[in-house]
């Protein structure tokens, strides 16, 4: 393979672990306290200790190089398979915190486990064996239609005026990941190298096909280094401070890992797909992510559904600060997680934002965008969305997607189902026939009601299980009509109930929730795409595409197997989508609709009509009006002022009714 025009790893910042501005300051600042407890001691009588020291944790050393004739396999094994991995010859090494084997060979009981294409476990493999395995590519499938091109234009267009950040923000189904994938391959400055992309789980397979498409015709030598991790994982983004104790609880451990811990890898362009996943800026995955943005040279938020509100937008605060030209608001200082929200809400607040403060039960202070009047939110909402697209070089595309035909489906409780729904949650589950206990450190404990917030998911849950039979019956209309029916749920209790109530009707169903492993969900989303089942029910909101006509690329991993003569194009069956679960937010909602709401590889609009389902009489009934109220908020922000009609669904639930 043609040597490659970097540096030959990417891991080099392991090196100076705990030695960072931030460890200094940490270890000044408890240095003086510790001077000063000891002339507070020793002026006064000294007490026996009671408790014992804290253990120094420390990380352990990097991955040895593989003797000669042999290779270092690091393994990507589930949680509840690590017992079978050690069992085969696999090593734990907590300080990378992987699984390695060292052999000639990868055994047939490890087999499994082998790491995935711009995988974690790959870059750390690539990265002790000293050389880069062979990306498995094809020849190119897809064609980038014009304005996905358009989009690409405006991305190396901002970056070449020095702009390093854009916002991608069109709808959902308009192809946002092939256009991001396009703008890097066309990226012909030698020095951008490495690209790291954080996606949820069910992206990811995604991510890897669109990938492995864009880069098949350019030369290996030139291709770039990509990462894939998800927002869940992005914790192993960061070492480990070896000299620091971070002490007992874990809690004090992540919060002094993601303040001292160093960059593990050098990266130059940060994707976060799914942005909105980033609004809760004081989140570890936020603090994370905000360190290596920090380090980019660019950075790329795709997104159709950035933010509804003003104080979500913390995480762009970089761009809107270069956008406006007209003071700072985060500035020049190491500013991580309260205190960039601190900064931000200041910021509003002097914009003339409508913002509540408040504190919180730990004694922070805490920001509220409550609006008095529609006025004044409209103009809070019309700055935001200014700020996202004006400012010297356009930085952000947002574009609508095919309009998606919305109904209410109000579904009424029976006199039975009205008493299980007031009864009380012990009664109501007991009846029902469902457990009525939960694992509590190791003990069985009863499941009761502590508290007013789960006392409303509790109702929430009581209306999605008791709706299950009424929304089994339309689900069967919909398929004896000739549709494919995508059904979005919240509880995955009620999922399995759903599933079995439409399998002991003869349908092949298939299931995708968070339980899942990707390359099992994608198996079950393409049974789904193919016709070989009608109907899929998942708890998954974004990530997955179910619509018509879908170009469905090759699989490396089913090459050889059954899989490898699936059609290449999804069913040409229109779909129906339901919400049997409201949401409250706007973001949910919008990502949902669009996973059969898109466009096709023929780069025609894909429509499929979203019933909102909702008990009526319920709480449930409040929370569908208020998250289309909140749809249109987002609207404004994102400048789809034609994202939904509030009348004109609410005069559609009237007719119903």
């Amino acid at each position: 393979m043609p040597p490659r025009r970097r540096k030959p790893t990417t891991t080099a910042r392991t090196v100076a672990a705990g030695k960072s501005a931030a460890a200094r300051k940490f270890k000044q600042s408890t240095g003086a306290a510790s001077n000063s407890t000891a002339s507070k001691t020793t002026a006064s009588k000294r007490r026996p200790a009671t408790r014992k020291k804290a253990v120094r944790k420390t990380a352990s050393p990097d991955l040895r190089m593989p003797d000669p004739g042999e290779r270092v396999w690091v393994l990507d094994v589930p949680f509840e398979d690590r017992a079978l991995a050690s069992a085969s010859g696999a090593r734990w090494h907590p300080g990378l915190r992987v699984f390695a084997y060292y052999g000639t060979e990868l055994p047939d009981g490890l087999a499994s486990f082998e790491s995935m294409p711009y995988s974690l476990q790959r870059w750390v493999e690539d990265d002790a064996n000293e050389e880069w395995r062979d990306e498995v590519v094809h020849e190119r499938s897809m064609t980038p239609r014009e304005t996905q091109l358009e989009s690409v234009r405006r991305q190396l267009d901002a970056m070449a005026n020095g702009f390093p950040y854009f916002a991608q923000m069109d709808s959902t189904g308009l192809g946002k990941t092939l256009a991001v994938c396009e703008a890097v391959r066309q990226m012909k400055d030698p020095s951008i190298g490495t690209v790291l992309v954080v996606a949820p789980k069910g992206a990811l397979p995604g991510w890897r096909r669109t990938i492995a498409d864009t880069e098949a015709d350019v030369d290996p030598a030139d291709r770039k280094r990509w990462l894939l991790v998800t927002y869940q994982s992005t914790k192993k983004l960061l070492t480990v401070p070896e000299d620091t104790d971070l002490g007992k609880r874990k809690k004090t451990q992540n919060k002094r890992t993601i303040t001292l811990g160093e960059l593990r890898f050098d990266i130059d362009i940060v994707i976060a797909d799914e942005s909105h996943a980033l609004m809760n800026i004081e989140s570890q995955q936020s603090q994370i992510l905000w360190r290596y943005q920090e380090a980019a040279r660019a950075v790329v938020w795709m997104s159709a559904t950035p933010g509804y509100q003003p104080m979500h937008f913390a995480y762009m605060a970089r761009a809107i600060e270069l956008s406006r030209g007209d003071g700072q608001i985060i500035g020049d200082e190491d500013a991580l997680g309260y205190a960039v929200t601190t900064k931000w809400a200041a910021f509003l607040q002097d914009e003339g934002f409508a913002l509540k403060e408040g504190k919180a039960t730990t004694g922070l202070k805490t920001w509220r965008w409550e609006p008095e009047d529609a006025a004044r939110r409209e103009r809070d909402i019309g700055t935001i969305h200014r700020w996202l697209s004006g400012g010297a070089v356009p930085w952000s595309i947002s574009r609508p997607s095919p309009p998606t035909p919305r109904e209410p489906l109000g579904q009424e409780l029976t006199a039975a189902q009205k008493r299980l729904y007031n009864s009380a949650w012990v009664d109501y589950r007991k009846e029902l026939g469902l457990p009525l206990w939960k694992l509590s450190g190791g003990k069985r404990v009863l499941q009761k009601n502590p508290s007013t917030r789960a006392a409303t998911l509790r109702f929430r849950q009581k209306c999605s299980y008791l709706r299950i039979p009424a929304t089994a019956d339309q689900v069967r209309s919909w398929v004896r009509d000739g549709n494919q029916v995508f059904v979005s749920m919240f509880y995955r209790e009620s999922v399995a109930a759903l599933a079995e109530t439409l399998r002991e009707e003869g349908l092949d169903v298939a299931v995708v929730d968070g339980s899942m492993s990707s390359p099992e969900q994608e198996v079950q989303i393409r049974r789904f795409q193919t016709g070989a089942s009608r109907v899929i029910v998942s708890t998954t909101t974004s990530a997955i595409n179910l619509h018509t006509n879908e170009l469905l690329l090759p699989d490396a991993h089913h090459r050889g197997s059954p899989q490898a003569s699936l059609p290449s194009v999804s069913t040409s069956a229109p779909r129906v989508t339901l919400i049997h679960d409201p949401r409250w937010t706007p973001i949910d909602i919008r990502q949902i609709e669009g996973r059969a709401n898109r466009i096709d590889k023929d780069h025609q609009h894909t429509t499929s009509t979203c019933y909102y389902g909702y008990a009526e009489g319920t709480v449930e009934e409040e929370m569908v009006l208020t998250g289309i109220e909140r749809i249109a908020d987002l609207g404004s922000i994102v400048g789809q002022s034609d994202l939904i009609d509030p009348e004109a669904f609410l005069a559609a639930r009237a007719e119903r009714a």
